[in-house]
């Protein structure tokens, strides 16, 4: 049941999220049916949260940490709250400073991680700013999507900073799902 509720909240966050993206010129579907988005995009953010949250287990456990203490509630809204700036302002930093963009997103990151977080949460944090980058690469490659301005990979080169705070977000939400289990 946790796992639906994550689904379902990550697929309604991120889908508002994104619907500043296409609202502000930042990315456009080819064939956007509601919202300015196509049918599809909640679903594929339902999967992608729970690929992320889920994907914290694997590298946690390769830096041989065990999950921690549950985070509290207001650790997770922080968290999640975080994330929510930093791609909502993605739709409002200009199209021609991606680099000051990916400063911030980065200068935020680091401003946050030196705050006491878990090595293995750190290293999370990289592998999702290359493979959420990535993934958006290649899904843009295939037609789904297209970023107006795209420099890195068929993606603007401040999208691994999003990602950076994903990471942030779901190594913690891991520890509620997971954190029982083990």
């Amino acid at each position: 049941m946790r796992w639906l509720i994550l689904a379902l909240c990550g697929a309604a966050i991120c889908t508002v999220c994104d619907h500043l993206h296409a609202t502000h010129g930042v990315l456009y579907y080819v064939h956007p049916v509601v919202w300015d988005q196509a049918w599809w995009v909640p679903l594929l953010f339902a999967a992608a949260s729970l690929a992320a949250v889920a994907g914290a287990t694997p590298i946690r456990r390769l830096f041989g940490a065990r999950a921690a203490e549950p985070p509290t509630v207001r650790e997770i809204a922080g968290d999640g709250i975080a994330f929510i700036v930093a791609y909502a302002f993605t739709s409002y930093a200009p199209a021609d400073r991606p680099n000051v963009t990916l400063a911030l997103l980065v200068g935020w990151w680091l401003a946050r991680v030196v705050r006491g977080r878990a090595t293995w949460l750190i290293a999370y944090s990289l592998v999702m700013a290359v493979a959420g980058s990535a993934f958006e690469g290649a899904w843009s490659a295939l037609g789904f999507f297209y970023y107006r301005h795209p420099d890195l990979g068929g993606v603007p080169r401040w999208l691994p900073g999003i990602y950076l705070h994903v990471a942030l977000v779901a190594g913690p939400l891991e520890r509620v799902l997971r954190g029982a289990d083990e």
